[in-house]
């Protein structure tokens, strides 16, 4: 990653091209070339490197090859609606409640603590009930499902070794390594998962038909209920969606993974940000008070949108360190960029670290400065030089779900506790598996917040 920033500076940000073995990868990074690859019909293919990634997660929407993401992509995109995101809010609000309450006894100490284990442990959570409905707490069978994706999820660092895209090869490689204990056990534990929700859902459905023929009204007989991922793609799935158990399985794998390490890792980064700069955490508590004062009353969805500041310093983590460092596409046919053309068949590779820190983008781009993403800064900038979500047709779709999540998780953080951290900008260090994160954690110390009567921090 900090080679292709450097070849890109090189090259004041045109694309460069280097091999992984016999395979030909070209970056791109200016915005105007990132639009139109990732805008082009004749891109939208994954880049080889998902072939190993494939093996993680399956072929959800993320990883699919183009036949199979064009069928289910919109099919997934209409379950992120408004009203599905509004029914989470209780799973986010209570499950962050748990967070705050579980990091209460670092409050105080002077040595600090990794934040990570904290957080990850609660997007798993928010993700496993948004996702399946279950609590990872109560059940045991989802703790299995859980290690075994934490372990599968290790082939990504497979991407930078080639020889491992023969499927031979790859086969041999698990059994040495015994990821493939672990790459069974997720397949076996996703499909009994499924299995249990179908026989729920025609249960369910069974019991509608019921209480319809006895005049029971739906919303007496649905109080209270809410309808999670799986039970949305079963109930599209019933109405014509064509899905095999197979397909819900990639589906309901991604959705876990996208769901939860890439929101672990934005919030880590932004809570030791802000503990970094106390001004800008100031900023964010004042906003935080001015919508909530000293109620304890839960975040609603009517409150989410007040929080513009936050979601500005959100975004402005997002760039600085962006989860999806890199990601690739595969090139069907010649396609023209600006001043170079791309050949057929070579590979394709994204940078959001890379192009998020363009100087010509960003003033001062090594530097934490949530006014980048000011109505007016974000308004005259190219639309495709934030890539934290990548973009056109195979974007993420689930970008609202995600800030949404960061947003009441942070605000959950920042109205109980003031974080604090010894830890520099220049001491910040990368590695990249699957995504990019801190080589060594997210320290941080933790005091209990008060205010005085004239709103000033004490």
């Amino acid at each position: 990653m900090y080679n292709f920033k450097e070849s890109a500076e090189k090259y004041n940000y045109e694309p460069v091209k280097l091999w992984v073995g016999p395979f030909l990868f070209v970056g791109v990074y200016k915005p105007e070339d990132v639009q139109i690859v990732l805008n082009s019909s004749k891109a939208l293919e994954k880049g080889i490197i998902y072939h190993i990634i494939r093996h993680a997660v399956g072929e959800g929407v993320f990883t699919a090859p183009m036949g199979k993401w064009k069928k289910h992509r919109r099919v997934i995109a209409s379950i992120f609606s408004s009203k599905f995101l509004d029914q989470l809010y209780p799973i986010f609000n209570e499950n962050n409640k748990k967070l705050v309450e579980n990091i209460s006894k670092h409050v105080g100490e002077t040595q600090p603590f990794d934040i990570w284990d904290y957080i990850i442990s609660c997007n798993l959570n928010n993700v496993s009930q948004a996702a399946m409905g279950y609590n990872l707490n109560d059940q045991r069978t989802l703790s299995e499902f859980v290690l075994a994706m934490k372990k599968v999820s290790e082939l990504s660092k497979c991407i930078v070794k080639p020889w491992l895209y023969i499927d031979q090869i790859f086969a041999v490689y698990t059994y040495l390594t015994g990821l493939n204990v672990y790459m069974s056990q997720l397949n076996r534990v996703s499909l009994q998962i499924i299995r249990d929700k179908k026989l729920e859902f025609k249960s369910t459905k069974s019991q509608q038909s019921t209480n319809k023929s006895h005049e029971v009204a739906p919303e007496e007989s649905n109080k209270n209920s809410t309808k999670v991922f799986l039970d949305k793609l079963l109930k599209l799935n019933d109405e014509g969606a064509d899905f095999t158990d197979e397909d819900l399985k990639d589906e309901v794998i991604t959705m876990t993974v996208a769901g939860s390490d890439t929101s672990a890792i934005s919030e880590c980064f932004c809570i030791l940000l802000l503990a970094i700069h106390q001004d800008i955490q100031d900023k964010v508590y004042d906003e935080i008070y001015s919508v909530l004062g000293d109620s304890d009353r839960e975040v609603i969805p009517e409150d989410i949108f007040r929080f513009k500041y936050l979601e500005m310093v959100l975004k402005e983590s997002l760039r600085l360190f962006p989860p999806g460092a890199i990601f690739s596409r595969k090139i069907n046919e010649n396609v023209k960029l600006t001043n170079f053309e791309l050949p057929k068949g070579s590979n394709v590779f994204v940078s959001p670290y890379v192009t998020h820190r363009c100087p010509q983008l960003y003033p001062d781009p090594d530097t934490f400065n949530p006014e980048n993403f000011s109505p007016e800064n974000e308004t005259n900038r190219h639309k495709f030089s934030f890539l934290a979500f990548s973009g056109g047709p195979r974007g993420c779709l689930g970008v609202k779900y995600a800030m949404i999540s960061m947003k009441l998780m942070m605000v959950a953080v920042l109205r109980r506790y003031s974080v604090h951290t010894e830890c520099k900008m220049s001491e910040i260090k990368m590695q990249i598996d699957l995504l990019a994160k801190k080589a060594d954690g997210y320290p941080i110390t933790i005091r209990p917040r008060k205010r005085t009567q004239d709103r000033t921090f004490i």
